[in-house]
């Protein structure tokens, strides 16, 4: 059986990043006097397909020796079942967790990314919506000694009632509840499925969809969309570009730029007016981007600059303008980047000047190294 350990951490909705309405509570003094948390990212997916685990606690290493006696040298255990716990309305809840983690005795720093103690492929990582989370997680200052967890946030559950008793009642819960917990690995026919709500008005859909995703249930959230869809009577851009972000935080990449795209045909003059179609667009680049066709992120991104440069909106253009940057540098097309360096310098802007100072730098060196052959 896989070593267990307990870790808690902040309450958060997703763990995918701090937004307006989905802000760390109940995580320690840093928390509160901050509202931000390095485990706000904990079911984050980057690039490289993983997720990356922190939890704070007041020592300097994690005790991998107690979680597998064998350890006791190691900075490094694999195949452990990380399972977080966090404070909520209720009390101490289980909220998530990780299958076949990698467990590290120091904190690692990820390049572009947070710090983390534990790493798992992202289709093992599992977060309990919010209206799941049930389980009840004893406290060792109410329980006594090894009955739950004490004042540090790293519980590694060895005593024999955690490991007799406790850790397999929760692996059952884990169990039972996984196929409804996953953050990606969705069937075909469970993402074109709809809901039935024949009941209910297209404002009350909107809503559900929306808590539903709020509180980490894409997949009901995508479903309501699909049922909004199917019976929509006149054409609609938003329902789409909600069903297009369930499909992102899916890992659905090719699926939610299909999605975006209807979104772009379907919206009204009305969504139009409000900003929809260009949320969209800088969506799409982005996810261009992420599936590694630079050529479509480059058009789509012109017409983004396009759409700021009308609208006079200089944060728009630079923001625009840096993304164009960063793709002629990862293509090495040395004309393009140059020709957006001056579009930036004719805006006359302070904002990002020192981030275009690097690409800046990086022409001076392809020119000097042009003039050394």
């Amino acid at each position: 059986m896989s070593a267990v350990v307990f870790c808690n951490i902040a309450w958060m909705k997703r763990y995918k990043g701090i937004t307006e309405d989905d802000v760390p509570m109940n995580g320690g003094s840093f928390v509160e006097e901050n509202a931000d948390a390095c485990e706000s990212t904990n079911f984050l997916s980057y690039n490289d397909g993983k997720c990356y685990g922190f939890v704070e606690h007041g020592g300097a290493e994690l005790r991998l020796e107690r979680v597998d006696k064998s350890a006791l040298k190691a900075d490094v255990l694999e195949d452990v079942i990380v399972v977080w716990t966090a404070t909520g309305p209720s009390g101490s809840r289980i909220v998530g967790w990780y299958e076949k983690a990698v467990m590290y005795r120091y904190y690692q720093e990820f390049d572009g990314g947070p710090y983390f103690y534990f790493s798992t492929e992202v289709n093992n990582a599992y977060r309990i919506p919010v209206p799941m989370r049930d389980f009840p997680v004893p406290r060792a200052s109410r329980e006594g000694k090894g009955r739950g967890m004490g004042q540090s946030n790293v519980w590694y559950a060895d005593s024999d009632f955690a490991k007799n008793r406790f850790i397999p009642q929760v692996l059952k819960y884990l169990a039972d509840i996984k196929m409804k917990c996953r953050i990606t690995g969705f069937t075909a026919q469970e993402k074109a499925a709809k809901t039935n709500y024949p009941d209910k008005t297209d404002t009350e859909l909107v809503q559900m969809a929306c808590d539903a995703s709020d509180n980490g249930d894409i997949l009901m959230g995508l479903q309501i969309a699909n049922q909004l869809i199917a019976q929509e009577k006149e054409s609609c851009g938003f329902t789409r570009e909600f069903k297009a972000a369930a499909l992102e935080d899916m890992l659905c990449y090719d699926e939610a730029i299909e999605a975006h795209k209807s979104a772009l045909e379907h919206c009204t003059p009305e969504e139009r007016e409000r900003g929809l179609d260009i949320d969209s667009k800088i969506t799409l680049s982005r996810l261009y981007r992420n599936t590694k066709k630079n050529f479509l992120a480059w058009h789509i991104e012109n017409e983004i600059f396009d759409y700021f440069q009308k609208k006079k909106d200089n944060a728009g253009m630079v923001h625009s303008l840096m993304e164009l940057m960063d793709i002629a540098a990862e293509e090495k097309d040395w004309d393009s980047l140059m020709k957006v360096i001056e579009a930036f310098d004719n805006i006359g802007t302070k904002y990002c000047r020192d981030e275009v100072v690097w690409y800046r730098k990086l022409l001076r060196k392809r020119h000097l190294c042009n003039r050394g052959r």
